[in-house]
């Protein structure tokens, strides 16, 4: 049920055009900050995670705003699971982030744009970075959706959010006690970005910091996940 939910989302969020100003964006972004050789390996993918962070968030909030809702009504209506439903709209996002994170884990090092070669171990650990900043990036959008909101203040308050968490506050006011605690109730973004800033170009290695991110990230998407999915089952 859910394979074949996807594809209708699929289907539905193709023929509304909504994705093309994301994805024109996405690639003028993607040139302008792959315009040179030789760039430092951990900050460049934690400037790529962020960006699909961004890019999730919006095409998100896009594609969870495109079906309307007579129609959202009919498909409940046919799968007779709003559980089910759901799911299927959180997994089509993820689905649909997954070119854009693959174009930019792997284009700088197929066309040579580092200072070295990864190693294997290093690429599989971008690969679960930029999965987690995509699965963040869904689970909040989801709550960006016309039937909690405004249609007028999504955008906004949308734009609010996402830089309260990718500005590195707990950084910047690292002397204010409350800020850098109120921080740890966002998403861990620059728990780990920092890390990855002062690898620079070193060999990344797998320890209890990447793992802590893993697990922090994952509880954090899934417990938002669940709320979102509790929340739209019990409404009629």
């Amino acid at each position: 049920m859910i394979r074949s939910l996807i594809w209708y989302n699929l289907s539905y969020y193709a023929k509304t055009l909504k994705f093309i100003a994301p994805c024109l964006v996405f690639i003028v972004w993607h040139f302008l900050i792959h315009s040179q050789t030789s760039i430092p390996i951990w900050s460049q993918y934690h400037l790529g995670a962020l960006t699909i962070f961004v890019l999730a968030n919006w095409l998100g909030t896009s594609f969870i705003n495109s079906e309307h809702k007579t129609q959202q009504y009919i498909t409940l209506l046919h799968c007779k699971n709003k559980t089910a439903y759901h799911i299927a709209k959180i997994a089509t996002i993820l689905l649909l982030m997954v070119p854009f994170y693959a174009i930019m884990i792997f284009y700088p090092i197929v066309f040579g744009f580092f200072v070295r070669s990864l190693l294997f171990t290093e690429i599989l650990a971008v690969l679960v970075i930029h999965f987690l900043f995509s699965l963040m990036g869904a689970s909040m959008s989801i709550f960006f959706n016309a039937d909690f909101h405004n249609q007028k203040i999504i955008l906004p308050l949308q734009a609010l959010v996402v830089l309260l968490v990718i500005v590195p506050f707990g950084v910047v006011f690292a002397d204010n006690v409350f800020i850098r605690y109120a921080v740890l109730l966002l998403p861990p973004l620059n728990f780990f970005g920092e890390r990855l800033h002062d690898l620079d170009s070193g060999v990344f290695v797998i320890g209890g910091n990447f793992w802590l991110f893993v697990l922090w990230s994952l509880g954090y998407s899934l417990a938002l996940i669940a709320l979102y999915i509790w929340v739209r089952t019990k409404r009629p």
